[in-house]
C-alpha cells in the first residue's frame, strides 16, 4: 500500500512518526474508491476533479494491478499514472492512497515519477497475525450468537496463517461452514467436509460442475477462461467482463445462474466477475484449463480489445486484423467461433473478409500482368525456377513447422507432469521422435528421471465426492463405496476389478482391511465383514451401533470395536477385539477413552495399544494373555504418541511408532526404551507408514513425502539423520501412504476425499548395494570407473593417457604430483592458497580465491572477473572449458583461461559446501550435485535451458563420473558406490517406453501433434 500526500492506514505504531500517518490533518471532503479496470483514464476521468467544500477529496486505488494486468494500452496506463501523481501537489486538492499486490509492485518501476513518489510514501502490509485471525473467524460469529467450536477455529488459524492469499479462501470456507452449520454451531466436521481452507472453493467448484450436463459444462469451461487474465511472469487475475460478452446462449445464462448461486461469480450490474481470484489457484481443474489454454487465451485477450478497438472506430477497415495476427486468429478460433462473443465474431469475419478480397484482387491483378508481359518461355523458366525453389522451401518449412511443434509440445509436457504423468512422459519422447533439439533431449532426459509414475483418477461416472476410500497396504488396490456396492480398482494397470453388492448396510462403512479382501459395515443390529472376492460374510459385534466405531488390525484377522457407555454418566468405552472368521471376542476391556484415537493392533494381532485418560496416558495390552504390558515411557513421549492420529505398531510387533511434531517418534516397549528419531523438518509428520520388513518407513508432513532407512546411521557430520529421498507434494493433504518394495513404487491418495491415486517411482533408491557404513570421500576415472584415492584436500584430474595429476593442499604450498609414464612432484603457491581444480595435462592449477597458477613457472594470474571466493571448479577432458562454482551457488562455464564467461548456468545451489562437477568425454554436458542430493545436467551449447534433475537418494553426492562415448553419468554418494543415469537421448528414450508402457497414441498425437505426420515413438 502506498499513498502520495498524507493519509492514515492501519496498522501504524503509536509512536511512529510515518508519512502515512494522518491524524492530524483534517477529514477529508470526499472518499472516492474505484478499480482500474481495462479502461482506466477514460473510465475515472471524472473522479480526479475535486470535491467542492473544503479539505481534500481522497481517491482511494483498490486492485492496482488491474493497471499492469487489464490495461493493454501504454499511452492510456501512462495518462492515468500522471493523473495520479496531480496529488503530489499541495494545491491539487487530492490525496491518493494505492493498493497493489506485491508480486505487482516490480511493474511500479516502469514508471520512473511513479517510483519516485513510492519511495517513501510504502506501507507493506503483512499476512494477519494469529490473534487477528482468530478474532475474524469468532467475532462475526458471536455477533449472530453461534458457537464456533474451539478445534474449528484452531484449525482454520493453523491453515491459513502465514498463507499468502488465504483470507478469501478463509471467507468461502467460513460460508460453507455455514450452510453446513448443525443448530447454531460450526463445527470442525463440516469443515473437513469441505476440504478445508484449500479445498472449500475446489469443492463448491466441484460440486457445481459435477452436476452439470456436458454441453453445460463445456459452457462453464468457457465462461471462467473469459474471467482470467492470464499472466506474464507474474499470477493470474481475475478478469471483470461486461455481461454482452459473454453472448446470449439459454446454456451460458444457466450456468452463470449457478456459478453465482454457489458464490463463485459475483454480477453488479453488467459486469460479471470471478468472486475469489483464489479460485483461479485454489481450484485444480480451473488451472488446469489455463496451463492447458494460456497461450490460446492470450491470444483470444488480444483479440477481444481488437475488437473494441475496431467498434469504437465504428468498425473502420484500418483497425482489422492483417498478417500473422490474423493468420494466428484463424487458426486457433476459425474452426470453433462458438465461443467468440458476438462482437469477436464479427471482428474476426470481417477481418477474414478483406483479407480474402484483398487477396483476390491481387491475384486477379497479377494474372494480368503475366498475360501482359511475360512470354511462354519466360513463364517456362520461371515456372521451373519456382518449382525448385518451391521443393526446397517446402523441405524447410517442413522442418521448422516440426521444430516448433516439437518444442511447443516439450514444454506442454513439463506443465503435464503433475497431472498426467505418463503421457507427460510419451509426450516428452514424441517431441525428441519428432525433431532432436536442446529442448526436447532435455525433456526426454527429464522423463526418464522424474518421479511422477502415474495418477489415477476414479472415473466420474462412478464417483461420490461424499464416499469414503482405502488404499491397500501395498497401494495397488482402491476400494470405496458407491451406493449399496462396493468397488474396487487395481491402481497400477488403471482398471476396476470388481463391484460388490453389501446387502444390509444402513449405517455406514467402518473399515476396509489392509489386504483388501475384507470390509465392515454397520447394519441396524451390528457389524457384517464381507469377503470381496467370493462373497463370504460374518457377523461380529452385535447390538446396536451408536456411538460405536471400530477397524480391521492389520492382519485383516481381526477386528477392534469400541463402544461408548451405555449408562448415563459413564464416560468410559468398552473395547473389544474380535477374531473375524470364528465370530468370537478374543479380549474385552472396560475403561477405554471414548474420545481418543482407535486402539491399535499389532501386525501378528497379539499387542493392542490405546490411550486414556484424556490423552495422556499409554497402555498397552497382551490380546492372548490378556495381561498389560509393562511399559513406561517418559511423559512428554506419551503425550506425543497419543496425540497423534498415526500411531502404529512397528513390523517387528516390538514398538509403537507416531507421527509427531517433533518427526517419527518410536518407543520399543519390550525393551522399555526409546528408537533414535526419524526429524522431518518444517512442521513435523502428518502421517507415518512402514514396508512390510520394517526396513523403510515413510513420512508425510508439510516438507513433502519422505522415505527413510530405519536402520539408517547417523551423518558422519554428526547432523540429523537424513531420508533417501523427499518428494514435494503440492496437494495440501496426503492420506494412505504406502511403499511397493516389489514395483519399486510408492503411493498414496491425494486429500481426505479424493478418488486420486499418485505413484512416485523410487528410480532404483532401494538398492541392494546399499552400505550401512558411511564413507566421505570419492572420485572416478577418465573411464567412468572409481578411483583407488581422491585427495581430500586439493584436486584430481586424468589425462586421456591415463596419467593422473593431483594438487594438494599442504603447509609448504600446493603439491602437484603426477603419477604414470613420467612420474614427478614440485611446490608451487602458497599455504594460504587452497587449490580446487587442475587440468587434465596437469598445467594449471586453479585456487579458490579465482588465481590460475602455471605448474611449470609457478606465475600466476588473476581471472573469474565478478566471482566471489570458488567453492570448486573442473576442466573439461579436451581442457578448452572450465566449469566453476562459487559460494554463491551460481554455476559459471569459462574459457581454459577463466578469462571469458561463456555461460551462467542455473545455481548449482549456494547451501552445497563443495558440489560435485564433471564434464561428459566430449565437452557437450556438465553434471553438479545439488544439496538435496539430486544432480543437474545441463548442454553446454544450450545454458539458458533449467537442465534435467537426477534424483539420487543417498544424501550428499561425493563424485561425479561419465563414462567415454555413451552418455552414461556415475555418481557416487555416501552409502553406494555408484548409480547410473542414461543421458543418451536413445537410453533415456528407451527407459521412458518401459515405464510409461509404450509411446504415443494416435489419439495422443492428433491432440497434440496435428500438423506432424505420426509415428511410432517405441
Amino acid at each position: 500500500m502506498a499513498a502520495f500526500g498524507t493519509t492514515a492506514t492501519e496498522p501504524t505504531p503509536p509512536d511512529s512518526d510515518s508519512r502515512l500517518s494522518a491524524t492530524h490533518r483534517p477529514a477529508p471532503a470526499a472518499i472516492r474508491i474505484l478499480t482500474p479496470g481495462a479502461h482506466p483514464a477514460r473510465t475515472h476521468g471524472a473522479l480526479f476533479v475535486p470535491y467542492d467544500a473544503p479539505g481534500d477529496t481522497l481517491l482511494v486505488i483498490d486492485q492496482f494491478e488491474e493497471l499492469f494486468a487489464l490495461c493493454a494500452d501504454p499511452g492510456e496506463r501512462a495518462l492515468f499514472i500522471e493523473r495520479l501523481l496531480t496529488a503530489l501537489d499541495p494545491a491539487s486538492g487530492l490525496r491518493v492512497i494505492i493498493g497493489v499486490r506485491a508480486d505487482f509492485y516490480g511493474r511500479c518501476a516502469e514508471h520512473g515519477p511513479l517510483a519516485e513518489a513510492l519511495r517513501d510514501s510504502t506501507l507493506l502490509v503483512g499476512t494477519m497475525t494469529p490473534q487477528r485471525l482468530r478474532e475474524a473467524v469468532v467475532r462475526p460469529a458471536v455477533a449472530q450468537r453461534v458457537v464456533v467450536e474451539r478445534a474449528l477455529t484452531a484449525r482454520i488459524v493453523a491453515d491459513v496463517a502465514g498463507e499468502p492469499g488465504g483470507l478469501p479462501l478463509m471467507a468461502h470456507a467460513l460460508r460453507e461452514i455455514w450452510r453446513r452449520r448443525s443448530a447454531r454451531t460450526l463445527s470442525l466436521a463440516a469443515y473437513e467436509a469441505i476440504g478445508g481452507v484449500q479445498g472449500a472453493v475446489a469443492h463448491t467448484a466441484e460440486e457445481v460442475y459435477a452436476r452439470c450436463t456436458p454441453v453445460e459444462a463445456a459452457a462453464v469451461r468457457a465462461l471462467l477462461l473469459r474471467l482470467v487474465n492470464p499472466g506474464d511472469g507474474a499470477e493470474d487475475t481475475r478478469r471483470p467482463v461486461h455481461r454482452d460478452e459473454l453472448g446470449d446462449a439459454d446454456t451460458t445464462a444457466r450456468v452463470l445462474e449457478q456459478l453465482v448461486a454457489a458464490r463463485l461469480l459475483t454480477v453488479d450490474g453488467d459486469t460479471v466477475d470471478l468472486a475469489h481470484e483464489a479460485l483461479i489457484s485454489a481450484w485444480p481443474r480451473l488451472r488446469g484449463w489455463v496451463d492447458e489454454d494460456r497461450e490460446r487465451l492470450r491470444l483470444h485477450r488480444r483479440l477481444t480489445e481488437a475488437a473494441r478497438t475496431w467498434q469504437q472506430l465504428d468498425r473502420d477497415a484500418g483497425a482489422l486484423y492483417r498478417g500473422l495476427r490474423l493468420t494466428a486468429a484463424r487458426e486457433e478460433f476459425g474452426s470453433g467461433q462458438g465461443e467468440l462473443s458476438p462482437l469477436e465474431r464479427n471482428f474476426l469475419g470481417a477481418s477474414v473478409t478483406a483479407y480474402e478480397s484483398g487477396r483476390h484482387a491481387a491475384a486477379r491483378a497479377a494474372r494480368r500482368l503475366r498475360t501482359l508481359t511475360v512470354s511462354l518461355a519466360v513463364l517456362l523458366c520461371l515456372a521451373v525456377v519456382a518449382g525448385v525453389a518451391a521443393w526446397r522451401q517446402s523441405g524447410v518449412s517442413a522442418r521448422q513447422r516440426d521444430e516448433a511443434e516439437a518444442r511447443r509440445v516439450a514444454a506442454f509436457a513439463d506443465t503435464l507432469r503433475p497431472t498426467d504423468p505418463r503421457a507427460a512422459m510419451r509426450l516428452a519422447l514424441a517431441a525428441w521422435r519428432t525433431a532432436d533439439l536442446p529442448e526436447t533431449r532435455e525433456a526426454v532426459r527429464t522423463a526418464a528421471a522424474q518421479s511422477d509414475q502415474a495418477a489415477f483418477t476414479q472415473p466420474a461416472q462412478v464417483r461420490d465426492l461424499n464416499a469414503p476410500y482405502w488404499l491397500g497396504s501395498d497401494g495397488r488396490i482402491f476400494t470405496t463405496v458407491v451406493r449399496d456396492k462396493a468397488v474396487q480398482w487395481d491402481v497400477s494397470r488403471q482398471r476396476q476389478l470388481r463391484e460388490v453388492a453389501l446387502p444390509g448396510l444402513s449405517e455406514g462403512i467402518t473399515d476396509v482391511s489392509a489386504d483388501a479382501r475384507w470390509i465392515a459395515y454397520r447394519g441396524r443390529d451390528g457389524a457384517t465383514v464381507r469377503n470381496l472376492a467370493n462373497g463370504a460374510s460374518h457377523r461380529i459385534a452385535p447390538g446396536p451401533w451408536t456411538d460405536t466405531d471400530g477397524a480391521f488390525g492389520p492382519s485383516g484377522r481381526t477386528f477392534v470395536v469400541r463402544r461408548e457407555g451405555r449408562e448415563a454418566g459413564d464416560e468410559r468405552a468398552t473395547v473389544e477385539v474380535w477374531d473375524v472368521r470364528r465370530e468370537r471376542v478374543l479380549f474385552r476391556y472396560a475403561g477405554g477413552d471414548p474420545d481418543g484415537p482407535l486402539p491399535v493392533l499389532s501386525p501378528n494381532d497379539r499387542f493392542l495399544a490405546w490411550c486414556t485418560h484424556d490423552g495422556e496416558q499409554l497402555r498397552v495390552w497382551d490380546v492372548v494373555e490378556r495381561r498389560r504390558v509393562a511399559t513406561d515411557p517418559p511423559a512428554r513421549t506419551q503425550r506425543l504418541l497419543c496425540r497423534s492420529d498415526e500411531l502404529t505398531f512397528t513390523p517387528d510387533n516390538r514398538a509403537l511408532a507416531a507421527g509427531t511434531t517433533d518427526g517419527v517418534v518410536t518407543w520399543d516397549f519390550h525393551a522399555d526404551r526409546g528408537r533414535p528419531l526419524l526429524p522431518m523438518p518444517g512442521e513435523g509428520v502428518n502421517a507415518v507408514a512402514f514396508d512390510p520388513t520394517g526396513a523403510y518407513v515413510l513420512t508425510w508432513g508439510l516438507a513433502g513425502l519422505a522415505l527413510w532407512r530405519t536402520d539408517g546411521p547417523a551423518p558422519a557430520d554428526g547432523g540429523p539423520r537424513r531420508p533417501v529421498v523427499t518428494f514435494p507434494v503440492e496437494t495440501p493433504a496426503v492420506t494412505d501412504i504406502r511403499l511397493d518394495p516389489r514395483q519399486g513404487v510408492l503411493r498414496y491418495r491425494e486429500g481426505s476425499q479424493a478418488g486420486v491415486v499418485r505413484t512416485l517411482s523410487l528410480h532404483g533408491l532401494i538398492s541392494p548395494a546399499w552400505r550401512k557404513k558411511e564413507r566421505t570421500e570419492a572420485a572416478f576415472d577418465a573411464d567412468g570407473k572409481p578411483a583407488a584415492s581422491a585427495p581430500r584436500y586439493g584436486a584430481r584430474a586424468v589425462a586421456a593417457d591415463g596419467t593422473v595429476h593431483t594438487a594438494v593442499n599442504t603447509r609448504d604450498g600446493i603439491r602437484v604430483t603426477r603419477q604414470g609414464p613420467h612420474p614427478g612432484s614440485r611446490t608451487i603457491g602458497t599455504r594460504t592458497e587452497d587449490a580446487i581444480a587442475i587440468d587434465p595435462a596437469g598445467r594449471t592449477v586453479v585456487t579458490a580465491e579465482g588465481a590460475l597458477i602455471d605448474v611449470g613457472t609457478g606465475r600466476r594470474r588473476k581471472g573469474f572477473a565478478g566471482e566471489d571466493l570458488l567453492r570448486t571448479a573442473v576442466f573439461s577432458p579436451d581442457g578448452r572449458f572450465l566449469a566453476a562454482a562459487d559460494t554463491q551457488g551460481r554455476l559459471t562455464v569459462w574459457d581454459e583461461g577463466g578469462q571469458h564467461r561463456i555461460a551462467v548456468l542455473a545455481a548449482a545451489d549456494s547451501t552445497v559446501e563443495r558440489p560435485a562437477l564433471a564434464f561428459s568425454a566430449d565437452g557437450s554436458l556438465l553434471a553438479a550435485s545439488r544439496a538435496d542430493g539430486s544432480v543437474r545436467v545441463w548442454e553446454t551449447a544450450s545454458p539458458r535451458l533449467a537442465g534435467a534433475t537426477l534424483p539420487t537418494g543417498d544424501g550428499p553426492v561425493l563424485a561425479i563420473g561419465f563414462t567415454p562415448g555413451d552418455g552414461e553419468l556415475r555418481i557416487a554418494t555416501a552409502h553406494l558406490p555408484w548409480r547410473t543415469a542414461q543421458l543418451a537421448p536413445e537410453r533415456a528414450a528407451d527407459d521412458v517406453c518401459a515405464r510409461a508402457g509404450g509411446g504415443a497414441t494416435r489419439t495422443e498425437w492428433r491432440r497434440y501433434l496435428p500438423d506432424v505426420p505420426y509415428r511410432q515413438t517405441c
